[in-house]
This record gives structure tokens, C-alpha cells and sequence, in this order.
């Protein structure tokens, strides 16, 4: 572990303690039993700091995820309306990790006291909803007025703006416009992380990282003291902060232009998930009621996760058909049946089948239109054969088949022996008194012959 990685760690467990330690002290907060209810569009006059609440009269639905009520307040001078009062953000005992971050962040960068309003508007996050009006003397007189709930155009369009930042994300973080536009505010509102940003390959990670952490801390402190004299800087040194504008928007525009839009990918995916998580941000502001923000928060975590999720089912599918496609070629290779010799009687079947066959096609093609019939009769020595053949399918005679079985009958003796004559004098072109006696049966292929 390097020297960055050890002191990452222990400030990672600082924080860790600081927060245990900030959550063990204790809960003390306001009760709701101490709290005042109050009814909309009527005046009610108060003294001293009170706790107030208001009753919608209507359990919370869908269409008020947008809505909020306006509280009016009129007194003495430092009279203002705080929300969420304190003790109603229960920072001691959090319900979730979004109220956890929020106490966290109050915690070490507690919000300034110039943003108490003399009117605000409050979401619906409950039935009962109640805030507080701070008043700088115990008897200091107050009149409030509540109007009821509406639908709040600043958090419709906030939450409208992050729903269409979130889709189109990909998009602008690869447009030159949004590259341009992010490294000129990046380097006007900062700087120093910006010159930071664009030396980062001739500085060493280790350096870079305290030096980020640094240049950051200082910008949040000259923020702090800009804002806490913005009325001195606005008409005294109005001119100091016209020239800082422009020359931080020219170098950082410079520099975009040297260096060019971004083309890593692994760049404009970090970029992407960036502005979506703005995107989120605006949306969780946007929307009043918590219930419906977490529900279009797991829509939208499920939508960018649809494809993931079908790459990774198509891959299984895909893993799955080879195995199956593997395992079954091995089992059915197994299961191949092996080559053997036909037996007698099997040669016999497959003869008379297979002639059964061959003769059943030859029937066939001479019965069709185009076979040459009259060719053929004139051709051959016994055409009424053929006829009877073609109309019966009869293609030997009586005489012949008793004639092949006692010369081929299986009990005979020398079956073997003559089968071997027959078969090696076909092969030697060599014919027999039978053999021509059959051939007289058949077709007359010389030039001499006779027709009848």
C-alpha cells in the first residue's frame, strides 16, 4: 500500500469515527405534540420562536409529487421560517443513507443563516408536515398565513430537466458544445483544478490527487468569502471581477482548443455516469414526495441495466447451446451403430425390395407421355411381355420363377459352387448356354436382326 493509499484509509476512518461519534451524543429535537396546526388561507398572530404545522386534510398520492404549500410570515425584524426545523431531521438515528449523506454534509459545511426567508415553499413529504418560525426575541410578534398546496413550477422544471439529462447523457457528453462549455466554467468557477485537470500527465498521481484535494478546499473557501461580500464585490470591485471572468474564460477556451474534445471511452463513460448522477440530483429535488422519487429511481436503474442484462442472458444462451450441442454430439457418437456384414436372408429382403423398387420406377417412366412406346416395342423379341409388364406388373412368367427356384433353392448342394462360376464368369465377359438363352428374352441390339 502506497503513501496515498494509507492516508486515503485513514481519513476514510476519521470521517467514519467522526460521524459514529456525531450519532452516538444523542437525539434531542422538537415533539409534534409541542407544534401548532394550522388552517390554510387564514391569518393567525403568534409570539416568540414557535413550531407550527400543517395538515393537507388528504392522504399524499401521486399527482402531489410536485406540489408543496406556501407559508407567509409578517413581524419584527429577523422573523424568518425555517424548514426542516431542528430535531425533524433526525440526524442522530438516520432512516437512509440520503438523509446520513445530507447530516453529514451539514455537519462539517453547516448552510449559512442569510438563506431564513420570510416565505417558503414546503413539499408534502407528509400528511403532517411542520416547520418553524424563528424570532430573534421571546416576544417578538409574528403573522402568518399558509396557502394550500399547488404544483411548484420550479421543481416540475427541475425534475423534468434531470429526466431528460439523464436520457440524453451519452449524447451531450460527446457534443464539442457541452466539451467547450463544461472547460470554460470548470475554469472560470476554478481555476486552479482546471490548470490542474490540463497538467495531469506531466504530474505524478500522488501529487496530483493532494494538489486536487487542496485546489478544491481553497475554491470552497474563496466561494464562502465571495458570497459572504457580494454586495462589496458587486460595487467596488465589479471591474476586478469582469476581468477575472474574461481572462479564465480565454485561457480555458485556449486550452479546450489546443487539447480537442475528449475521444477515450473509458473518458466519456465517466462523464456520462457523471451527468447522470446530476441528473438524479435535479430529479430528487424536483420531486416532493420521497416514495415516488425512489420508485423512478429503481425504473431508471433497471432501464440502464436492461441491456446488461440482455447481453448477459444472450451469452448464457449461447454457453448453453454449445454444452447441450457438446454433450449430444458425444452421447450420439457413443450411441453410432457399428458397420456389419448382412446375414443370407437379410441380403435376400434388401434384393426384393430394392427390385421391387427399381421395377415399380421403371413402370412409372414407361407409363408417362413422353417415353418412346412404339421405339421400344419394335425393338424388343417378345413385346407382348412388355405390354403384360406395363398393364400387371408381372415381368417373369410361371415357368421361370419354378425354374429359378429349383436351380437357386437353398438346399441345394452346389449352390455355392455355381453362384461362383456365374459370378467369375460375368466378371471375365464370359457367357454360358443359359446365359444366352436368357439374352434371347431381352432387347436385339444387332444390325442383322430380325423384327417382327
Amino acid at each position: 500500500m502506497n503513501y496515498c493509499s494509507k492516508i486515503t484509509v485513514l481519513y476514510t476512518v476519521g470521517v467514519l469515527a467522526n460521524v459514529f461519534c456525531f450519532q452516538v451524543e444523542g437525539s434531542r429535537g422538537y415533539s409534534y405534540a409541542d407544534c401548532t396546526y394550522l388552517k390554510e388561507n387564514q391569518n393567525s398572530t403568534h409570539f416568540g420562536t414557535r413550531c407550527f404545522c400543517y395538515s393537507s386534510g388528504t392522504v399524499i398520492k401521486w399527482k402531489d409529487i410536485w406540489s408543496t404549500f406556501q407559508v407567509y410570515v409578517k413581524g419584527d425584524e429577523g422573523v424568518y421560517v425555517m424548514y426542516p426545523m431542528e430535531g425533524t431531521r433526525n440526524c442522530y438515528e438516520p432512516d437512509h443513507f440520503l438523509m446520513q449523506f445530507r447530516c453529514l454534509l451539514d455537519h462539517y459545511w453547516p448552510p449559512s443563516p442569510s438563506v431564513s426567508t420570510t416565505s417558503l415553499d414546503i413539499p408534502l413529504e407528509q400528511e403532517d408536515t411542520c416547520f418553524m418560525v424563528m424570532t430573534p426575541r421571546a416576544k417578538s410578534e409574528h403573522t402568518l398565513r399558509i396557502r394550500g398546496k399547488r404544483l411548484n413550477k420550479i421543481r416540475f422544471g427541475l425534475f423534468a430537466f434531470g429526466l431528460a439529462l439523464f436520457y440524453f447523457a451519452g449524447a451531450i457528453s460527446r457534443s464539442s458544445l457541452f466539451f467547450y462549455m463544461s472547460g470554460i466554467s470548470v475554469g472560470v468557477f476554478s481555476i486552479v483544478v482546471f490548470l490542474l485537470l490540463a497538467l495531469k500527465r506531466f504530474i505524478p498521481s500522488g501529487i496530483f490527487i493532494a494538489l486536487f484535494a487542496a485546489g478544491s478546499y481553497l475554491t470552497y473557501l474563496g466561494y464562502q468569502r465571495l458570497l459572504s461580500h457580494w454586495d462589496d464585490v458587486m460595487t467596488l470591485y465589479w471591474r476586478h471581477a469582469l476581468g477575472y471572468l474574461l481572462l479564465t474564460s480565454l485561457v480555458s477556451w485556449l486550452v479546450c482548443y489546443k487539447n480537442g474534445p475528449i475521444t477515450s471511452d473509458f473518458s466519456l463513460s465517466l462523464i456520462t455516469w457523471g451527468l447522470q448522477s446530476v441528473a438524479v440530483s435535479l430529479m430528487y429535488y424536483g420531486v416532493t414526495y420521497p416514495m415516488a422519487f425512489y420508485t423512478l429511481l429503481g425504473i431508471l436503474m433497471l432501464w440502464k441495466a436492461l441491456p446488461c442484462a440482455y447481453r448477459l442472458l444472450l451469452g448464457t444462451c449461447r454457453l448453453t447451446r454449445r454444452l447441450l450441442v457438446s454433450f449430444l454430439r458425444v452421447f450420439w457418437r457413443n450411441r453410432k451403430p457399428q458397420r456389419r456384414l448382412l446375414t443370407e436372408e437379410e441380403y435376400r429382403e434388401q434384393g426384393k425390395v430394392h427390385t421391387r423398387t427399381a421395377l415399380e420406377e421403371l413402370r412409372e417412366l414407361c407409363n408417362t407421355a413422353g417415353f418412346p412406346a412404339w421405339d421400344t416395342v419394335l425393338r424388343l423379341n417378345y413385346p407382348q411381355r412388355f405390354a403384360s409388364f406395363l398393364r400387371d406388373g408381372v415381368h417373369v412368367t410361371s415357368e421361370e420363377q419354378q425354374s429359378h427356384e429349383c436351380q437357386y433353392s437353398p438346399g441345394r448342394a452346389d449352390l455355392g459352387e455355381l453362384l461362383f462360376t456365374s459370378s467369375s464368369h460375368r466378371a471375365l465377359g464370359l457367357a454360358t448356354g443359359d446365359d444366352h438363352s436368357d439374352d434371347d428374352d431381352g432387347i436385339d441390339y444387332s444390325p442383322d436382326s430380325t423384327h417382327t
